[in-house]
């Protein structure tokens, strides 16, 4: 067991109560300190409140987003947090999730933080982070003392944000109205750049009257009237594209089975660990035994009343050479179905739970009927995937210690994964045990 795994409830648990208020006014300090010039996007009237959902955007200088790894395993240190993801969504923009435990909560919380130099969204270059810079203002309040766009750039950059994603809320389309009122001649000269005369009607009229509707209305045409204005460059396609490359050498998702007796509570733990984990990947999903890639309904189909799920080792086996197929069939489900199923998703940072998976058949292939050699299904198995990190978890306590217990383990491999200068084995599957 690591240094990081041993210590990781006591160094925390024992510090003061940390919130993500603090962790934000800390990062403030942090680059105000080490003489990093930012400003914070989007809407900060949350700030430093951050009860709800949703990441702390800032832009930095290129110079420094090239750092910018460096720079947040240095502030975790420094702060007693636990890094535990780093995900570069775009050439110019990383996220990076960071753990602590909530006293109050009894549980594992998280603060995202998204970078960006260049405001650059799927090969689309918006607005240079030496712009963007260029136009912040220091907001001095008893509670609010920080650097953010100045309003003008506010607008712009949100607006775009929003357009590109062809979704807006009432809070979001307030803070935008606010700007408009305080700074529309600015604004008017700066969305020339990237609307047509058509675009800016609408946009006029959305703003003058204050009309959320009809915005949502016309988001699908700004979008593409934006994208038409504001063309990709070749040298950012190509740059998107490099991303995916990346993304498949070193995936930030993570794939986890979980085994267990019937009846030891692996439905109830999938479930609560789905949630528990999905602030710290883009998507979680679940799937039983396969990835259903080849698998269907009708190919390990059972016939009503011929199979107890309530008492599975007493069923009649298979014959030689049906078992033969089936297990083949498993085979060949748990290859292809990860490769080209589970993979790409792991890529693209999805935290994927298996309920049951091919190691089940080789640990009691009664259980699905398989007349087989186990040296055969070993060799199977060998060529499969495998997990390089299993915990045994005794699973008669509360659901909320296993879930601590269970997350500890995750977020443990996820730190050391992305820690500097650390080498941790690859592992497509983290296999996680549960005991009833």
């Amino acid at each position: 067991m690591s240094e990081y795994n041993k210590n990781y409830y006591e160094e925390l648990i024992a510090d003061k109560v940390v919130t993500k208020e603090t962790i934000f006014r800390l990062l403030l300090e942090y680059l105000d300190t080490n003489h990093i010039p930012y400003a914070v996007l989007g809407p900060t009237d949350h700030y430093p409140d951050l009860t709800e959902e949703g990441d702390i955007d800032f832009v930095i200088s290129r110079k420094d987003f090239k750092k910018i790894s460096h720079y947040i395993h240095k502030f975790c240190s420094q702060s007693n947090l636990i890094p535990v993801q780093m995900r570069k969504h775009e050439s110019t923009a990383c996220i990076f999730v960071l753990s602590f435990y909530n006293k109050q909560q009894e549980k594992f919380n998280y603060i995202k933080v998204d970078f960006c130099s260049d405001y650059i969204r799927r090969g689309h270059f918006y607005l240079s982070s030496d712009e963007l810079l260029n136009n912040r203002s220091y907001t001095y309040d008893c509670d609010k003392n920080y650097w953010q766009l100045n309003n003008t750039y506010f607008f712009i950059y949100y607006l775009i944000k929003k357009i590109d994603k062809k979704s807006i809320n009432s809070r979001q389309f307030m803070q935008l109205v606010k700007c408009w009122s305080n700074a529309k001649p600015t604004i008017l000269e700066k969305l020339k750049k990237f609307f047509n005369d058509d675009g800016i009607t609408i946009i006029i009229k959305t703003f003058d009257q204050k009309d959320l509707n009809y915005l949502s209305e016309k988001l699908e045409y700004l979008n593409t009237t934006l994208h038409v204005k504001v063309s990709k460059r070749l040298r950012d396609i190509i740059s998107d594209k490099l991303k995916i490359v990346k993304w498949a050498i070193k995936p930030s998702g993570l794939v986890v089975a979980v085994l267990g007796r019937d009846g030891s509570g692996k439905s109830t733990f999938i479930n609560e660990m789905a949630n528990s984990m999905r602030p710290y990947f883009s998507k979680t999903e679940k799937f039983h035994t396969f990835a259903g890639l080849l698998y269907r309904r009708g190919i390990f189909s059972r016939k009503k009343g011929t199979f107890s799920h309530s008492n599975p080792h007493n069923q009649k086996m298979r014959s030689s050479s049906t078992s033969f197929l089936k297990l083949n069939l498993f085979f060949a489900e748990s290859l292809f179905g990860y490769w080209f199923k589970i993979f790409p998703r792991k890529a693209r940072s999805h935290f994927i739970l298996f309920d049951r998976c091919f190691i089940d058949v080789l640990a009691d292939p009664v259980r699905y009927r398989i007349k087989a050699n186990k040296v055969y299904i070993r060799v199977l198995y060998y060529l499969l995937p495998k997990p390089s990190n299993s915990i045994v978890i005794n699973n008669e306590g509360e659901i909320k210690d296993t879930i601590n217990k269970a997350s500890t383990f995750i977020l443990n491999y996820m730190h050391e994964k992305i820690s500097q200068g650390k080498t941790v084995t690859s592992a497509p599957i983290i296999l996680l045990k549960t005991q009833s």
